[in-house]
C-alpha cells in the first residue's frame, strides 16, 4: 500500500470479507462446531494478507468502481506526491510502503497519519507486553503443593507444564505469557484444576502465537472498527474452542462445574496482553460461551465434512473474489464514472492497446483514448473526458480521413478493420509498427489511412503513442502483404565476400469484428462489422508474413542465384535449430530476386498455430551453394516505412 487510496481499497475488501464471514457464522452459530467458528477467522486473515484485485479479481466490483471514481475526482484538483491521478489504485503489498518523498496534498499526509497509526499502534502493543514481562518477571515461584497440582493435571491429561510457572499478586486469573519462553501466572488464591486444564491446552495448541498474529492485523487496520471487532470475535473463538476441547476431556457434573467456574469470571476485569492467553475475558463474552457450554455436544465425524465444504466456498468468495471487470465504457460516455471506466479497463496486451486505440480513432471518443494513452499525455485527454458530450457528427463526418476515402459510416465509428505491419521491439520492452486501417467493403474506397504507432508498458498495461498523422493513401491492391507497397524490415549479412539482404514483413491483427450480413442502414454482403467497444485483452488471431532476399557479391554488387533459407530465431538461438524447428519457414528459389524484394508468403494462419507475434529478432539463413550449405545470422538493419 503506496497511497490512501490503496490502503482504502485493501481495508474496504477486508471489510466485505469479514462482513460475509459474521453473516456465515450466525447463521452456523449453533451448526457447526467451536473449531469451525474459530477456524474460519483464517480467511479473514488470508484476505487482509492478500492485496486486493490481485489476478484482477475483486471481491465487490462496485465498490472498486465508487472508491476510483472518489480517487479521480479528489486528485485531479490535486498534486500528490504518492498518487498519480490517472493511474488506477493498485496494492502492490497488504503493509504500507512510503516512499521518503514530500508530502504535498491533503491525501498525501492522510497516508502518513495511517502509517504512522500503524507504528504507534505496534509500539503500543510491544510497550503492553513489556510491561507485563516486567510484572510476571518480579512473581515468585508457586507452593510445592501448587506445583504438584499442575502435574497431576498435566499427567492426567498427556499434556507438559511450561519451563516457569510464577505466582502474581495483581493477577486477578491465571494466563499464559509469552509465545517464545510461556510463563503460567497463577493467582494468589487457589486455582481449580479445570482452570489450569485451560490454559495449559492453550498452550498445547499454539494459541499465543495466533494472538500475536490478531494483534499484527490489528495494527495494519488501526483504524478500522469492524476489523477490530472481527479479531475480538476471533479472539473470543480461540476461549470458546479451548472450552469446547477442555469439556470434551470432562465427564459429567464436571462440565456443569466449570461452567460455573467460568460464571464466578463474569466480572472479572477484562484486560489481556498481546502474547498472553486469559480464561477470564469480560462478562459478555463469558456469558457467551456459557451459552455454548449449556449446547455442547461431541459432533459427528459427517459434521466435519459439511464444515469444510462450507469453508472452502466462504474462502474461495472471500479471496479469489469475481474476475468481472467493469463494463467498458460506450463511446459517448463522460465524467468521472466513464473515466473510472476506462481506467479499469487499461489494456493489458499488445493487440488490445493496438485495438483500444484504433477503436478511439475511429469512434473519435476521449474516453476510449483515455484507456491507452500515455501517462504524460492523459492530462489533456481526461479534460476531454470531463466534459458533456456534444453530437457533432456532420462536422467530424465531412473533416475525417476516413471520409475523404468514402469509408462508411455507421454510427458510432467508421468501418474499418485494423492491422499492425512490422511490430519490431524497440529495446526498451515496448515495440514499433504502423497501423493499418482498411475498410471492410472497399468497392467505392479510395485508398487505406496509415499511422506510425509506438506501443509500450507502462505497468501492467500497455499505451500507444502516435509516432506520425493520420495518413491516406491511394491504393488498387488490397493485399498488404506481401506487397513492397507496405513497410518491411531489412535484415543484412556479410561473410565469405557475399553481402545479404532479407527484406521481411509481417501483419498481425486480431478479431474484433462481429460477422453478419447487415447492421443498422447498411449491409455487407462480403464483411462484417465493427464493434466499437475495445477489446483491451484482445490477443493476436491472424498472421500475414512475406519475405524476399538478394545475394550479391560484397565487391561488385553482382547478384548470386542460389536457393536461400530463412526462419526466424530469438535472441541467442542457434540458427540451425531454427532452421529445423521453425514453423514458419521461407524457402527461396532463384531466378526471380530482382522482380520483388517482397515475393513468398505463408498466408493467414489463426488459432494455436499463431507463434510469430512480432518480427523477429533476427533471422537464421542458410544458403546452398551446390553440395555445400551456409548458415549464417541475418540482423535487422533498417525499417522502409
Amino acid at each position: 500500500m503506496e497511497n490512501i487510496w490503496a490502503f482504502l481499497m485493501q481495508t474496504l475488501t477486508a471489510s466485505v470479507a469479514a462482513a460475509m464471514l459474521l453473516i456465515a457464522k450466525r447463521l452456523f452459530l449453533d451448526k457447526l462446531s467451536p473449531r469451525w467458528q474459530y477456524g474460519v477467522w483464517v480467511i479473514l486473515a488470508l484476505r487482509v494478507l492478500l492485496p486486493a484485485g490481485l489476478l484482477g479479481r475483486s471481491l465487490l466490483p462496485e465498490g472498486r468502481m465508487v472508491l476510483e471514481t472518489a480517487r479521480l475526482t479528489v486528485e485531479a484538483n490535486l498534486s500528490s506526491a504518492l498518487t498519480q491521478p490517472y493511474t488506477g489504485t493498485e496494492v502492490v503489498a497488504p503493509v504500507p510502503l512510503l516512499r521518503p518523498v514530500m508530502p504535498t496534498s491533503v491525501t498525501d499526509w492522510l497516508f502518513i497519519i495511517y502509517v504512522a497509526g500503524v507504528v504507534l499502534t505496534l509500539l503500543w502493543f510491544l510497550l503492553t507486553y513489556v510491561a507485563l514481562r516486567r510484572k510476571v518477571a518480579r512473581g515468585r515461584a508457586p507452593a510445592p503443593e501448587v506445583t504438584a497440582q499442575l502435574e497431576r493435571v498435566a499427567v492426567g491429561y498427556g499434556l507438559k507444564v511450561p519451563k516457569r510457572v510464577v505466582v502474581l499478586a495483581e493477577a486477578e486469573s491465571a494466563f499464559v505469557c509469552g509465545p517464545l519462553s510461556p510463563v503460567l501466572v497463577l493467582p494468589e488464591r487457589a486455582v481449580d484444576n479445570k482452570v489450569l486444564l485451560h490454559e495449559l491446552l492453550h498452550l498445547k495448541y499454539g494459541d499465543l502465537w495466533a494472538g500475536v498474529g490478531i494483534c499484527l492485523l490489528r495494527c495494519l487496520h488501526w483504524c478500522n472498527p469492524l476489523l477490530w471487532y472481527c479479531w475480538n470475535r476471533a479472539q473470543n473463538d480461540s476461549e470458546a474452542l479451548c472450552d469446547q476441547r477442555v469439556l470434551e476431556r470432562l465427564e459429567g457434573e464436571q462440565r456443569r462445574e466449570y461452567g460455573v467456574i467460568l460464571l464466578s469470571m463474569a466480572e472479572d476485569k477484562y484486560a489481556r496482553a498481546p502474547g498472553t492467553t486469559s480464561m477470564a475475558n469480560g462478562g459478555r463474552n463469558i456469558k457467551d460461551r456459557i451459552g455454548a457450554i449449556a449446547r455442547f455436544k461431541r459432533y459427528p465425524r459427517g459434521v466435519a465434512l459439511g464444515a469444510r465444504c462450507v469453508a472452502v466456498v466462504l474462502a474461495v468468495t472471500c479471496l479469489a473474489g469475481t474476475g468481472g471487470a467493469v463494463a467498458v465504457p460506450e463511446y459517448d460516455q463522460r465524467g468521472s464514472f466513464a473515466m473510472t471506466a476506462a481506467m479499469l479497463n487499461r489494456p493489458t496486451t499488445v493487440a488490445g492497446a493496438l485495438d483500444t486505440y484504433a477503436k478511439a480513432v475511429l469512434c473519435d471518443s476521449p474516453v476510449y483514448f483515455a484507456m491507452v494513452t500515455p501517462e504524460k499525455e492523459r492530462a489533456q485527454v481526461v479534460q476531454a473526458v470531463g466534459k458533456p458530450f456534444e453530437n457533432v457528427e456532420n462536422d467530424y463526418l465531412e473533416g475525417s480521413i476516413f471520409g475523404k476515402l468514402n469509408f462508411r459510416w455507421s454510427r458510432p465509428a467508421w468501418q474499418a478493420e485494423w492491422s499492425v505491419m512490422n511490430l519490431l521491439a524497440d529495446g526498451a520492452g515496448g515495440y514499433t509498427g504502423v497501423l493499418f486501417f482498411t475498410p471492410f467493403s472497399h468497392d467505392e474506397t479510395q485508398g487505406l489511412v496509415y499511422q506510425s504507432v509506438a506501443i509500450r508498458p507502462l505497468g501492467d498495461y500497455w499505451t500507444v503513442e502516435p509516432v506520425g498523422e493520420l495518413t491516406l493513401q491511394l491504393r488498387e491492391d488490397w493485399w498488404l502483404c506481401p506487397s513492397t507497397d507496405t513497410p518491411y524490415a531489412t535484415y543484412t549479412a556479410e561473410g565469405e565476400g557475399l553481402y545479404l539482404e532479407v527484406d521481411f514483413q509481417c501483419r498481425l491483427w486480431g478479431d474484433s469484428t462481429v460477422w453478419d450480413t447487415s447492421y443498422g442502414s447498411f449491409s455487407f454482403s462480403d464483411s462484417g462489422y465493427l464493434d466499437p467497444k475495445p477489446l483491451p485483452h484482445l490477443s493476436f488471431t491472424q498472421l500475414r508474413t512475406g519475405v524476399g532476399a538478394r545475394l550479391v557479391f560484397a565487391e561488385t554488387g553482382e547478384a548470386v542465384s542460389l536457393p536461400i533459407t530463412v526462419a526466424p530465431m530469438q535472441p541467442g538461438e542457434d540458427p540451425l535449430r531454427a532452421l529445423e524447428e521453425s514453423f514458419y519457414t521461407f524457402t527461396l528459389n532463384p531466378g526471380s530476386l530482382d522482380e520483388d524484394p517482397v515475393q513468398a508468403s505463408t498466408g493467414i494462419t489463426s488459432g494455436t498455430n499463431l507463434t510469430l507475434t512480432e518480427m523477429p529478432a533476427a533471422l537464421a539463413v542458410a544458403v546452398e551453394d551446390g553440395d555445400r550449405t551456409y548458415i549464417c545470422v541475418a540482423l535487422p538493419e533498417e525499417v522502409v516505412p
